[in-house]
């Protein structure tokens, strides 16, 4: 079945964002809410934390794939090089060295419809 398209786009949806609290955040890889569920290529990682957090897109959470600063982002727009994140695999987070104290992470994602 071929995706509905305008002007040859495919039309996307936001995903509902993903969150996981500070104190949930240990020294160890914790999922931030449920495996994905659709395939995407389009992700927005925040840390509104105080401390540097490490994540992990991946199906095990097992290396680190990027870091974030305090206030950092990562947007990937991913489409132009046909890459995507597979249905199944999961954002994971730990802190780096101190816990935080304050804040949250936010993941979220753009899905064809």
């Amino acid at each position: 079945m071929a995706l509905p398209t305008t002007n040859g786009i495919v039309r996307g949806k936001f995903e509902t964002a993903l969150e996981t609290n500070y104190s949930a955040i240990t020294s160890s890889f914790t999922i931030i809410g449920a495996p994905f569920a659709a395939s995407f290529s389009i992700l927005y990682v925040q840390n509104f934390t105080n401390e540097i957090i490490d994540f992990s897109i991946s199906y095990d959470g097992l290396t680190t794939t990027f870091s974030l600063a305090p206030n950092g982002i990562i947007a990937s727009d991913m489409v132009t090089n046909s890459v995507q994140i597979s249905a199944g695999e999961s954002a994971w987070c730990k802190y780096r060295s101190t816990p935080p104290s304050s804040g949250f992470v936010q993941v979220s994602s753009v899905t064809p419809v």
